[in-house]
C-alpha cells in the first residue's frame, strides 16, 4: 500500500516537473503572441465634466470613428451625470463591440454616471490620487437605486468575471462606496498607472491618434438635456403647434414646434440621432416647397435650407466614412444649386416688394366707367369705377345713368367725373 502511495508522488512530481517545463517552454511563445495584439490606432475622447447629451453624441461620434482593430481611450475626469445619458453611453459601447478601455488622470474622478460608464469598458487605469464610484442615485428612490445596483452588477459581470469584484462594484450603487486608485487595484478593479503613456505602453499601443472633445453641437446637445431646459423646449413646441392649428394660413408655427419636440426628445436621448435628422431635413424641404408655392419675401426659403444644411452636417458628422466622398458631394453641390436658385427668385421678389406702388387717386384718375344712377354737380350719384361703386360728382353738369363716364379728380372717398366724350364713346 505504502509503496504504491510513494509512485502515485512519484508520478505527481514527475507530471508537475513535466507541466513546469512546458510552461516555461511556451511562454515565451505566449508572450510573443501577446505582444502581436499591436492596435493600429488609438482615439482618446474626452468625458469630463456633466454626463449628458452632449457626452452621447461626443462618444457615439467616437466610436464611430474607431476602425477594425483600433482602440477608444475614454479620458474620464466627471462627477457624474444623467442616468439616462449613462444608459445610453454604455448600450453604445456594449453593442459596438469595440476594445474600450478608462483612464482617469491624475487627481481625477469616474463617480456616479461616469463610474458605470468606467465599468462598461472593464478595463480601468487610475492615476495617482484619483477615484471611482459614488454611484448611489439621486434623489434616493428604492427603485432607482435597485435598478442601478442591477446595473452595477451586469456590467461588472461581464467586465470583471469576479463574483467578490462584482459585489463590491455593487456597492458603488448600494452604499456609495468610493475607492481611491491604491484601493481599486488592490481589488482588482482598476491598474495603477502614473500617465497616459504607461496605459499605451500596457497595451502595446501607440501614440493616440486623435483627441475628440465636444463640438459646437454636442455644446447645443449639452444645454438642451438639461431637464428643465427640454421641458420649456416640448411645451413651446406644443403651444407653436396648436397656435399654427388655430391661426388662419400657414404661418410656420408647426414647423417650429415640431422642431422643438425633436430636439428635445433627443436630447433627453429618446429618439436616435437619425430621426432628428429625418426631421430637421423634412422640416427644411417643407419650407422651401412653401416658398415655392406663395414667391415673395417670405424666409421660408432661408429658414429650409438652414434646415436642410443642419440636417446634412448632422449626417455627414456621425458617418465613419469620409465627408467629402462622391454622395456627400454631389448633394453639396446640388443643395448649392437651389439655393442659388431660391436667391434668385427672392432677389426679384425684393425688387417687385421696392417698386413703388401707384397710390389710389393715380389710379383712379383717368379711368373710365359707367354712371349707375344720376349724377350732378351738387347732387351725388353712383358710379362703376375699376370694379367697385363710388359715389361722384359730375364736373360738367347732369350726367344720366348709363353714361360713360371718366375720373377727373379725387378728393378724399368722392370722385369728381366728366361725361365721356362722344368719339370716345362705343
Amino acid at each position: 500500500m505504502f509503496q504504491a502511495i510513494a509512485i502515485d508522488i512519484s508520478l505527481r512530481k514527475a507530471t508537475t516537473r513535466v507541466s513546469l517545463k512546458l510552461s516555461t517552454a511556451l511562454l515565451p511563445i505566449l508572450l510573443t503572441a501577446a505582444v502581436l495584439h499591436v492596435f493600429s490606432e488609438a482615439i482618446v475622447v474626452e468625458v469630463v465634466g456633466i454626463v449628458d447629451g452632449g457626452t452621447v453624441s461626443l462618444v457615439r461620434r467616437a466610436v464611430d470613428r474607431v476602425s477594425v482593430g483600433g482602440l477608444l481611450i475614454l479620458y474620464v475626469d466627471s462627477y457624474g451625470g444623467y442616468l439616462a445619458s449613462a444608459d445610453s453611453i454604455v448600450e453604445y459601447l456594449i453593442s459596438s463591440d469595440i476594445e474600450c478601455v478608462v483612464y482617469i488622470p491624475p487627481g481625477g474622478k469616474a463617480v456616479s454616471a461616469a463610474a458605470l460608464i468606467a465599468v462598461a469598458c472593464g478595463r480601468i487605469y487610475m492615476a495617482s490620487g484619483s477615484v471611482i464610484g459614488a454611484a448611489r442615485p439621486q434623489p434616493d428612490d428604492p427603485k432607482v437605486v435597485n435598478y442601478v445596483a442591477s446595473r452595477f452588477r451586469a456590467l461588472a459581470s461581464k467586465s470583471f468575471r469576479n463574483e467578490s469584484i462584482v459585489k463590491l462594484v455593487e456597492k458603488f450603487a448600494t452604499e456609495s462606496l468610493t475607492l481611491t486608485d491604491e484601493e481599486a487595484a488592490f481589488y482588482g478593479i482598476a491598474r495603477k498607472v502614473d500617465s497616459l503613456d504607461d496605459v499605451l505602453r500596457d497595451l502595446n499601443s501607440s501614440k493616440p491618434t486623435e483627441l475628440l472633445t465636444k463640438d459646437l453641437w454636442d455644446g447645443v446637445l449639452s444645454v438642451i438635456s438639461d431637464p428643465l431646459i427640454y421641458s420649456l423646449a416640448i411645451s413651446l413646441g406644443l403651444f407653436l403647434v396648436v397656435a399654427e392649428v388655430l391661426v388662419t394660413g400657414f404661418q410656420g408655427y408647426a414647423i417650429a414646434g415640431v422642431l422643438l419636440i425633436a430636439i428635445a426628445l433627443y436630447g433627453m436621448s429618446v429618439i436616435p440621432p437619425d430621426i432628428l435628422v429625418l426631421t430637421l431635413m423634412l422640416s427644411g424641404a417643407l419650407l422651401v416647397l412653401v416658398e415655392f408655392l406663395s414667391p415673395g419675401l417670405q424666409g421660408f426659403s432661408i429658414a429650409g435650407l438652414a434646415l436642410l444644411t443642419l440636417g446634412l452636417y448632422l449626417n455627414l458628422r456621425s458617418r465613419p466614412t469620409p465627408a467629402l466622398e462622391p454622395l456627400a458631394i454631389g448633394v453639396a453641390v446640388a443643395l448649392s444649386i437651389l439655393g442659388v436658385f431660391l436667391g434668385f427668385i427672392m432677389l426679384k421678389a425684393s425688387q417687385a416688394i421696392r417698386l413703388r406702388k401707384p397710390k389710389l387717386r393715380e389710379v383712379l384718375v383717368g379711368s373710365v366707367g359707367v354712371a349707375k344712377t344720376d349724377v350732378g354737380p351738387t347732387t351725388p350719384g353712383v358710379v362703376y369705377i375699376l370694379g367697385e361703386d363710388w359715389t361722384a360728382y359730375s364736373l360738367s353738369g347732369k350726367i344720366s345713368a348709363g353714361s360713360r363716364v371718366v375720373v377727373r379728380d379725387v378728393r378724399g372717398l368722392f370722385l369728381y367725373i366728366e361725361r365721356l366724350p362722344e368719339e370716345q364713346s362705343p
